[in-house]
């Protein structure tokens, strides 16, 4: 699993939908704690308000992303703009990791080709879905908030480093394999060895700068990977090897200290 997954199963993450159409007039938009506001603007204008006295005024189609709780306000003035807008709601390290992001993001669609196929969709459900329109829509928009990372990364507009946590050239090392490989029999030793320290060293400055040590950040990553996977749905006992045990006891054991819940017992329960 690549860096950007594993980010994102922890930020768990979903989009709600609840406009989509042509609107005329203003709005405000409340700072809401665990809460981000995507707007599409199909077409304008609009203007957008903050509380610090800025204005963005957006007049070709664009996606304006606010990552966080931000209060704002939407105005078309005399015109009609048409909107696709939703709620982000964050759990996990979700509100963590998109603090890294600017508090507005503001990118004409013009700029965002390799999003045309999904924003194709999504406009098309809005205007002509059916039956399961809504779920549809909140999909889509989990979707766009991937590749809107994507791109993000791509453009520059946020460093890995940043994103990912990794500020720490050293402690980056150590990261990125546990992330990449996290099936592999790494130790303490091993992951000192990469980053060039002492074990003593490695551990104290893991935990000072992660809040935990090492086994247990490994750990974390080989459920996130088993989950995954499950839902994928490969065998438990594949899964075990896979993420880094000699047997599926041993998994399991793991694997509910994690969740309270066996791994079959958690795919009954929806994968939640």
């Amino acid at each position: 699993m690549d860096r950007l997954s594993a980010l994102l199963i922890r930020m768990e993450f979903s989009a709600d939908t609840f406009f989509e159409g042509a609107f005329c007039g203003s709005n405000h938009f409340p700072a809401q704690p665990g809460t981000g506001h995507l707007h599409l603007v199909r077409r304008g204008p609009a203007t957008f308000t903050h509380d610090d006295g800025t204005l963005l005024q957006v007049d070709v189609p664009s996606l304006v992303f606010y990552p966080r709780s931000l209060a704002h306000g939407l105005d078309t003035g005399a015109g009609t703009a048409r909107l696709l807008c939703a709620t982000v709601r964050l759990a996990g390290d979700g509100a963590a990791v998109l603090d890294k992001l600017p508090p507005c993001l503001h990118i004409p669609l013009a700029q965002l080709p390799a999003l045309a196929g999904v924003l194709d969709l999504l406009f098309d459900e809005a205007q002509l879905g059916g039956l399961g329109q809504k779920l549809v829509l909140n999909r889509l928009c989990d979707v766009l908030l991937v590749q809107l990372l994507r791109h993000a990364l791509t453009s520059k507009l946020i460093s890995a480093s940043r994103l990912f946590g990794v500020s720490d050239t050293a402690l980056g090392k150590a990261l990125a394999a546990m992330h990449d490989h996290p099936g592999r029999h790494w130790t303490v030793a091993s992951l000192a060895s990469l980053c060039g320290m002492s074990r003593s060293r490695f551990a104290r400055q893991f935990h000072a700068a992660i809040g935990c040590p090492p086994a247990e950040y490994l750990t974390g990553q080989r459920m996130l990977r088993a989950k995954a996977l499950l839902q994928q749905g490969w065998l438990v006992q594949d899964v075990a090897l896979e993420v880094g045990y000699a047997s599926q006891p041993a998994f399991t054991r793991a694997f509910r200290a994690c969740s309270s819940l066996s791994p079959r017992d958690w795919l009954a329960q929806g994968g939640s």
